[in-house]
């Protein structure tokens, strides 16, 4: 009988083994089994079920030593091999593996140098200034530490929107699969699309309340119950998230007002109330003399009560939308459904899971127009980036997938490399022969922000760039974004007709809002791309949405919203 653990905990437990070996000097396997983990992160099929079919070596890198070792783990939920090599390391060790530049070489110094065991010892060491005398370290190095540090913490305490909102959702739709709920909506910054969320709220319209309680604290996923009220329970959920549930009897819309947020944004919504004699709460709109109800079944109906336009969740952080809304100047900002295709997507040629063939299908599933297959380049050695004469091989492939596949148009393309000169990693007449060019940064992050800037500007006056890829470089509690002007950099996009990419995955949300909000005032142009690695990963397309929507972007502004017969005048190479 299998044991049921998920893709992430096997991969987890092999990028273990491999910083374990590597701390121990064993040669070759280390990377034997982090080429494992990464293809196990990146199936769309669930690892017990390939594991069912005997299909386990169809997984890339895996050989008969390591399928003996997954079918183990799988069966039995261990492995006798890890828990040995656990046994002879400290208990917190491996928890020093999450911070940012910190590898197992430097671990093992850390370690045999200075003793440092776990997170809060290298705090420590690093406070006090011992990480700076130990040689390859330096004050930069320990000031670089107390920074990754930062970052974990800010890490553990919240979680990622492309995390929290399928987990959400899920509880979301068997909530309205009962009989007593007359209404469900999650609500808080989960509902206004924050990149980070700290717990989920969730409200539910019921006259049944101790009904619709009962149901939700004993949910299967629930682990522990922290609080039971009569209107008010929170639990602790499998992947150790906080879910609060409300429910309210009568005007959902002003409790869904309310608890939506920001905070911010309902202080300045109160502050108007207040001067046209009226208060709003999680109840309603009243009129302060006489405290008569004059709205709250609807959100509408409490933002017409005050004389403003109802506007979008995702808008809510009072960032200019409340003058907006009072002048009836609000944008109609971008749709969840007005995406037409994705320009930035990787195959098994490089570093994805899937076929060229099998991400144009999933994109046609989806109902794209069009797709971009858009591999690494050669300067990407880890992500097994193409040279010249595989990029040339490559582009014969996704014309025949573009004749093989009726429905939907196939780009060829590349996510080329700036390198340190701002020189692109292909030459000019290979770039010609693409449809669309994704200019991205990979490496040496931490430039002097003159240098990163002109490094950038440089590559973005190419002709033959299309689009910026993930602009800031940074991945969410991982990686700070580099040091860079990017108004600069906006301002030579606008001049070189380059696009900004929001890239949808999870972990980088890049642009984030506040700076696709400020590119967009300035004159920019976006795509809202996922940067997928497996078809399933397409569908993170929805996150970079609510990105873009937090930004104010409007259909107008995203060049993938335009239909494909459009997309020769938005792009230079593209032709139909």
């Amino acid at each position: 009988m299998l044991s049921a653990m998920k893709n992430s905990e096997v991969a987890e437990i092999l990028y273990n083994i491999a910083d374990i070996l590597e701390m121990q000097d064993v040669a070759f396997k280390p990377s034997a089994y982090r080429k494992v983990a990464r293809s196990i992160e990146a199936l769309s099929e669930d690892i017990n079920e390939l594991a069912k079919k005997g299909k386990l070596k169809d997984i890339a890198g895996v050989g008969e030593s390591i399928e003996k070792k997954l079918q183990e783990l799988l069966t039995t939920g261990k492995l006798a091999y890890y828990d040995k090599l656990m046994k002879g390391l400290p208990k917190h060790i491996l928890d020093l593996m999450e911070v940012p530049g910190l590898g197992p070489k430097k671990i093992k110094v850390l370690n045999e140098k200075l003793g440092i065991d776990s997170l809060k010892s290298l705090e420590a060491a690093a406070k006090a200034g011992k990480i700076r005398e130990l040689e390859h370290f330096g004050e930069k190095s320990e000031s670089e530490i107390l920074k990754g540090l930062e970052l974990i913490k800010g890490g553990r305490q919240r979680m990622l929107l492309g995390e929290a909102l399928p987990t959400a959702l899920e509880i979301e739709k068997k909530l309205k699969k009962l009989p007593e709920a007359s209404a469900v909506s999650i609500a808080g910054s989960l509902r206004r699309r924050k990149e980070t969320i700290g717990d989920i709220d969730i409200l539910v319209a019921s006259k049944k309340a101790p009904k619709v309680m009962a149901f939700f604290t004993k949910m299967p996923e629930v682990k522990r119950i922290l609080a039971q009220g009569p209107t008010k329970s929170s639990v602790i959920i499998e992947n150790g998230m906080q879910v609060d549930l409300r429910v309210i009897e009568k005007n959902f819309g002003a409790a869904l007002q309310y608890f939506t947020g920001s905070k911010e944004h309902n202080v300045a919504v109160r502050d108007i109330a207040i001067k046209k004699g009226l208060k709003i709460n999680e109840y309603g709109v009243f009129k302060r003399k006489g405290n008569r109800l004059v709205a709250g079944k609807t959100e509408q109906e409490v933002y017409k009560a005050i004389g403003m336009q109802c506007m979008a969740p995702e808008l809510r952080e009072n960032a200019g939308e409340i003058e907006a809304a009072l002048k009836n100047k609000l944008p109609k900002i971008i749709s969840y459904n007005e995406i037409k295709g994705d320009l930035h997507t990787h195959t098994n040629y490089t570093d994805g899971k899937n076929t060229i063939v099998e991400m144009v299908q999933a994109a046609k599933k989806l109902g794209y127009e069009y797709i971009a297959i858009t591999d690494h380049s050669r300067s990407e050695p880890i992500a097994h980036g193409l040279d010249e004469d595989q990029l040339l091989f490559q582009i014969k492939e996704v014309k025949e997938a573009d004749r093989k596949v009726k429905g939907i148009k196939v780009f060829t393309g590349s996510e080329v490399d700036i390198k340190g000169n701002g020189e692109l990693d292909f030459p000019d007449e290979i770039l010609k022969k693409l449809d669309i060019v994704v200019a991205s940064i990979h490496s040496r992050f931490k430039s002097p922000k003159e240098l990163m800037t002109k490094r950038i500007t440089n590559a973005l006056e190419n002709e033959h760039v299309d689009i910026f890829g993930h602009p800031t470089g940074r991945m969410i509690y991982m990686r700070e974004p580099y040091n860079v002007d990017l108004k600069k950099v906006y301002r030579s996009a606008i001049d070189n007709k380059v696009a900004m990419e929001i890239n949808s995955q999870p972990k980088r949300m890049d642009l984030n809002d506040v700076h696709a909000k400020e590119a967009k005032e300035m004159g920019a142009k976006f795509v809202i791309n996922t940067d997928a690695h497996t078809t399933s990963s397409l569908g993170f397309i929805q996150l970079g949405v609510s990105m873009a929507r937090r930004g104010w972007l409007e259909k107008k502004d995203v060049l993938n919203t335009y239909p494909l017969k459009q997309l020769p005048k938005l792009f230079r190479k593209v032709r139909l």
